[in-house]
């Protein structure tokens, strides 16, 4: 391992509440993640309602990823925050200096492979649930005005794409994996309903959506979140957690090209070639980034 000095990796740090002073500045460059022991934050998207996030969770993680997958592809060194943290209530917390984890991610020393590959997984199960907690939040204030809100397609960035697609190609020439795309119709994953298969959409679109109770009549509804176009990675909170029930539905608009593999077939493949199971790992976490980001605009636009 690196020689890292534990006083400039992880810091415990006290905060007290304070309405005008954020810990974390939106449009501040982002250095650490925030791991609150002790109290609650309140993050500030320009909601009249801050969203809370409790003790035993981590703040400041949405830059993070972004310096993170900045530092691998050598573009620019830190990416900003995207939006103000303030202290609830007295704060204490763990803050974890970003240049060490660069560092890791960076080095070519085989020995940190398994380090690489575990700081990825890591990192995706944080933005995953960050991206949960940013769509429960956005189905609230939709319930609250009464659902009116029709989905926005997704717009990944051009090189997420293009790394996409060389990944696809790269997976389909593993021998025995036997991938063949064919047309995938009607619905690719149902809401509430034990998940273990990963889709690869490689055309066409789908609809996300989830059942709620709608605020004015009590009744239940299906209300739009987001609408993805491929190449893209669907039902992959089925590889962080192993038949985990899906919390939102996947239907199929346009024709859509791919293939569905089970998660354990996926991964008995993948490990015999380090190089491409980490490449998967960082196109979730770019993934699951860019959703979130793209959420938690459409969250703070209907203010």
């Amino acid at each position: 391992m690196p020689d890292f000095k534990p006083s400039a990796t992880l810091i415990v740090r006290k905060v007290k509440p304070s309405d005008d002073r954020p810990f974390i500045r939106k449009d501040a460059s982002g250095h650490a993640l925030y791991y609150i022991v002790e109290g609650q934050a309140g993050v500030d998207i320009g909601q009249p309602e801050r969203i809370i996030i409790e003790e035993k969770n981590t703040v400041g993680e949405v830059s993070m990823v972004s310096t993170v997958l900045n530092a691998l592809d050598e573009t620019v060194n830190i990416e900003s925050r995207s939006a103000d943290v303030y202290a609830e209530e007295d704060l204490k917390l763990i803050v974890f200096n970003y240049s060490a984890l660069v560092e890791i991610l960076k080095d070519p020393d085989p020995e940190l492979r398994g380090v690489r590959v575990q700081v990825m997984i890591s990192l995706n199960r944080i933005m995953y649930r960050k991206l949960m907690g940013v769509n429960d939040n956005f189905v609230q204030i939709l319930t609250g005005y009464g659902l009116e809100q029709e989905a926005e397609e997704t717009e990944y960035p051009v090189r997420l794409l293009d790394s996409l697609n060389a990944f696809l190609k790269k997976m389909r020439s593993i021998p025995k994996l036997n991938v063949v795309p064919h047309e995938l119709r009607g619905t690719l994953v149902r809401e509430g309903e034990p998940n273990s298969e990963i889709i690869f959409m490689q055309e066409g679109r789908v609809k996300i959506s989830k059942e709620v109770e709608d605020a004015l009549t009590e009744e239940k509804v299906r209300i739009e979140l987001s609408i993805i176009a491929g190449p893209a990675i669907l039902g992959e909170s089925s590889l962080l957690n192993l038949g985990s029930v899906s919390v939102t539905q996947v239907d199929v608009i346009d024709k859509v090209f791919g293939y569905r593999m089970a998660v354990q077939s996926l991964v008995r493949h993948l490990q015999r070639y380090p190089d491409l199971f980490t490449q998967f790992f960082l196109l979730l976490l770019e993934l699951n980034y860019y959703r979130t980001v793209s959420m938690m605009k459409k969250t703070s636009a209907l203010g």
